[in-house]
């Protein structure tokens, strides 16, 4: 298991866009470690194009960093059915399928925008304006 995981620290996978502009390259745990950008990205796109080419390349890095992680841990995962669970063995202890289940598990997406309302006005500006100290005059 301390090989799988020292292979796995040392492990870079790599991302592209669809249009080739952006390239990512990010460890197993889908965090990236390089972006490469054309050398014609900016004249051949828009900043709105490019931005979906880099998040669609960091995307693709992740989803193969998941992968080479299920790869990597496929085989305790397979040992982990035939065997009795650590849970099994010592109450309270936690469980190590859950554990594997849980490496293997893609990371939840969080939506850039939290917002409830974006047509909101945004709290910062209304602070800074100090409008709300006019209200009443």
């Amino acid at each position: 298991m301390g090989e799988v995981q020292s292979r796995l620290m040392s492990t870079t996978v790599t991302g592209r866009s669809a249009d080739s502009m952006v390239t990512v390259d990010s460890n197993v745990a889908g965090i990236p470690v390089d972006v490469r950008l054309d050398p014609a990205a900016f004249k051949r796109s828009t900043p709105d194009n490019l931005a979906r080419s880099v998040l669609e390349a960091v995307q693709a890095a992740a989803q193969q960093a998941n992968e080479a992680t299920q790869q990597a841990t496929a085989p305790f995962q397979s040992m982990a059915a035939e065997v009795p669970d650590l849970h099994d063995l010592i109450p309270g202890a936690p469980s190590v399928k859950d554990l594997f289940a849980n490496l293997s598990a893609p990371p939840a997406t969080e939506h850039p925008d939290t917002r409830l309302d974006p047509s909101e006005e945004d709290e910062d500006e209304y602070y800074r304006s100090r409008s709300y100290l006019n209200r009443d005059r």
